[in-house]
């Protein structure tokens, strides 16, 4: 879960304090939830739901990869 919020909220050019931001809740209390160190709230798994577009199953429960496109041309 963690790599893959992770790779969401970049694939979105989101940063972590933006993210915070739209939880309502601090930066260090975000860093700690999506490195796995506390856990995130119905409500906040909701938000990401929202925000990202997935389910909170995908978000959560699945083991998806998501790739930034960084075609060269």
């Amino acid at each position: 879960m963690t790599r893959t919020l992770k790779a969401l909220r970049e694939l979105h050019g989101l940063t972590q304090t933006d993210v915070s931001k739209l939880l309502g809740i601090s930066l260090h209390s975000y860093c700690n939830k999506e490195n796995g160190k506390l856990k995130f709230t119905l409500n906040e798994a909701k938000q990401l739901s929202d925000l990202f577009k997935l389910s909170i199953e995908e978000i959560f429960f699945a083991n998806i990869e998501f790739k930034l496109n960084t075609n060269v041309v």
